[in-house]
């Protein structure tokens, strides 16, 4: 459903815009994903300013013109976006041609209540137009930093979008590959029962989801799973300070994103990552070998049934983590644990004050996040 707002809010795989009060607007586009061929982007919608920016993408507020709703125009430069040449490896994430056209595919086919909505999109001018859901509320990881850990009533409500989400990503066959908290947006702000996931740049098509058929080294370090790094002989040769003659890949699953899963059920509860390290290869190998803690002040009044989902997600071998399917029939999930309850109650979060400041230092901030591809 399309919503109306001031300002829009889209997280796109280089850039994230936010915020300000949104509400729904009547639903008079429909709800079939499609390319628009009977009409320019700018007969149906009129192009308000640039809320951020990317290496091969803009995000500009969007108003449809005849029901006056805002939305999110992610526009990429289609025609003129280079292809690395033919063998090359990079550490940076080219976003070519072949790939925008992976995540539109990708995103055309989700449609759930917890992952972002493509409406439809356009092709105009050498330029390429997704018209997405707005998400106003900002990034989750801006509350986490802002206000601390969530109580486990909180963290529960969020992680069941979560769970939700990824769990038809997998039904569909679609691996996300990159979640993290700055890819969990809020459509209101400080309301914590409307979280979507966001940013499909690195997500792909598999024929079940249980098929090893991902070789690419991708994501964010933090949230990365220990069979992604361990996939690449390069990064192992790396890790082990020896060198790799030619490079080789050991495929992995979707069960990547529910090790993404417990990263972030780990951090809402402490307000802390389980891997941490200034130093890359350090950090990376933590990842390798599943060291984490869940001692110490951060972890005191935890509920053992919190903990535990925690460390079943965490969980080094991939066919010994649990599936979302696993996870939601977790006791904790159902509500069990001593700072438990049910959800549905204190579900916001207070909103931060700051005006137009404060959208421009989340902006700034959001815009210079990159996630990261070690292999080509």
């Amino acid at each position: 459903m399309g919503q109306c707002a001031s300002v829009a809010s889209l997280r796109v795989p280089d850039s994230c815009v936010s915020v300000h009060e949104a509400a729904p607007c009547d639903e008079k586009m429909g709800s079939n994903f499609k390319l628009r061929t009977d009409a320019d982007v700018e007969e149906v919608y009129r192009l308000g300013p640039a809320l951020g920016h990317g290496g091969f993408s803009t995000v500009r507020l969007a108003t449809h013109r005849e029901t006056r709703c805002k939305f999110a125009a992610k526009v990429c430069c289609f025609v003129i976006i280079p292809l690395p040449p033919r063998g090359s490896s990079t550490n940076k994430y080219n976003c070519s041609r072949s790939v925008i056209l992976r995540e539109v595919d990708v995103i055309q086919r989700l449609e759930h209540p917890c992952i972002v909505k493509l409406h439809e999109w356009f092709v105009h001018g050498g330029k390429l137009y997704l018209i997405m859901d707005l998400l106003a509320g900002g990034e989750l990881l801006d509350e986490v930093e802002e206000h601390g850990p969530l109580t486990e009533r909180q963290a529960r409500a969020v992680f069941l979008q979560l769970l939700l989400g990824v769990q038809h990503m997998h039904s569909m066959g679609i691996v996300h590959r990159d979640l993290k908290l700055e890819n969990l947006l809020m459509e209101r702000q400080g309301d914590l029962a409307s979280v979507k996931i966001v940013d499909f740049g690195f997500a792909k098509k598999c024929s079940s989801s249980s098929e090893e058929c991902l070789t690419t080294v991708c994501g964010t370090p933090e949230f990365m799973a220990p069979e992604v790094v361990r996939g690449s002989s390069k990064v192992r040769a790396m890790l082990e300070g020896s060198p790799a003659a030619s490079d080789s890949f050991t495929p992995y699953n979707a069960a990547c994103d529910l090790w993404s899963c417990g990263v972030i059920l780990y951090m809402l509860l402490s307000g802390q990552a389980p891997f941490r390290s200034s130093s890359h290869p350090r950090l990376l190998r933590r990842i390798l070998a599943g060291h984490f803690s869940m001692e110490g002040p951060a972890w005191k009044g935890i509920s053992p049934e919190a903990k535990d989902l925690v460390a079943k997600l965490l969980v080094v071998d991939p066919h010994q983590r649990l599936t979302a399917a696993a996870a939601l029939a977790h006791p904790w999930m159902k509500g069990s644990g001593r700072r438990g309850g049910a959800v549905g109650s204190a579900l916001t979060v207070p909103v931060p004050r700051g005006g137009l400041l404060q959208l421009a230092k989340r902006l700034a901030r959001a815009v210079s996040r990159r996630a990261t591809l070690l292999t080509s």
